[in-house]
């Protein structure tokens, strides 16, 4: 039998502490779990059961929300997972508070294996030749965390609550969520107005709205993952950023900030600005285009959804 020697044992402690979640929201599992009880006393489908645990806990989150609008991550497809931009957004979404529910290809009871990485019971991930057989679509679990580690397929791993398992969860590796993701889709604290934006003659400290901003913002990720697309010179790029700002929570709180520290550059709040002030159009450089930019587009793609007369 292998010993660990002493000088060994730091590291490997070290290697576990970083392998533990950068964001977990299992805190509110038992008041999560108590609510669907008392509120569905009938046994739910799975998929309603995750979207419904969700929805309760992004209220229990942000308990300044009025409601929970949807937010569909990758929409219904059983022939693709999920790709690396709607793997950030779930891992984006979880930053800001949210959980994520899941809906996809899943192993069945008999052949569902965990292996130890770290001290994390992570699921095997089964190769592609199992769907149909040993691999069946159609089972929802709810993301609550995730952690980047380069041990992990993928470089990382999303804490998962079963509905089937009630308080057990396990670690979910980011290659299955590519590979056998059917859907995903989370939620967005629609704040009051009153949280928002401040009655009139009542200013919120800068500091506040900073923190306000910061907290529930779409683009708010600690990696600045979203700097280059929201600092671009190509204005496809900043049609993109507008539509991210479009359904933010706190647009006009991000915008009204911009404009008093008088930004030199990039989309706040939804709009361009440029030494600190609106521009309506950004444009690119060298000739005008033959074709005119279209008016919005999509956020993730950038695919026009509408186009200039």
């Amino acid at each position: 039998m292998s010993k660990t020697s002493p000088s060994e044992r730091p590291r490997n402690m070290a290697e576990t502490r970083r392998a533990a979640p950068t964001v977990d929201l299992r805190n509110h599992d038992d008041g999560v779990s108590t609510y669907l009880a008392d509120e569905f006393p009938n046994v739910l489908p799975a998929w309603d059961w995750c979207v419904g645990y969700t929805r309760r806990l992004i209220e229990m989150s942000f308990p300044a929300s009025r409601e929970v609008s949807g937010d569909t991550i990758k929409g219904f497809d059983r022939s693709c997972g999920a790709d690396r931009n709607q793997l950030d957004r779930a891992i984006a979404a979880l930053d800001a508070g949210s959980a994520v529910a899941f809906y996809g290809w899943w192993p069945t009871p008999e052949t569902l294996n965990h292996a130890p990485i770290l001290g994390v019971e992570l699921m095997e991930v089964p190769t592609p030749d199992r769907k149909g057989a040993t691999l069946v679509d159609g089972h929802a679990v709810v993301l609550v965390g995730y952690a980047r580690h380069r041990a992990f397929p993928g470089g990382g791993y999303f804490v998962v609550r079963d509905p089937n398992a009630p308080g057990r969860f396990t670690g979910l590796p980011f290659t299955y969520v590519r590979a056998y993701a059917t859907t995903l889709w989370t939620g967005r604290p629609e704040l009051r107005d009153s949280a928002d934006r401040p009655e009139d003659g009542d200013q919120l400290d800068p500091v506040d709205a900073n923190r306000r901003i910061a907290s529930a913002a779409r683009c708010a990720d600690p990696r600045a993952s979203y700097t280059s697309l929201f600092f671009s010179e190509d204005p496809r790029d900043v049609l993109r950023a507008k539509a991210i700002c479009s359904v933010c929570t706190v647009r006009q709180l991000c915008l009204s900030r911009a404009l008093e520290r008088r930004e030199p550059y990039g989309v706040w709040g939804g709009e361009f600005l440029f030494d600190g002030a609106v521009v309506a159009v950004k444009r690119g450089r060298g000739r005008p285009r033959a074709t005119p930019l279209p008016l919005y587009v999509d956020e993730v793609t950038g695919q026009p959804l509408e186009t200039v007369a």
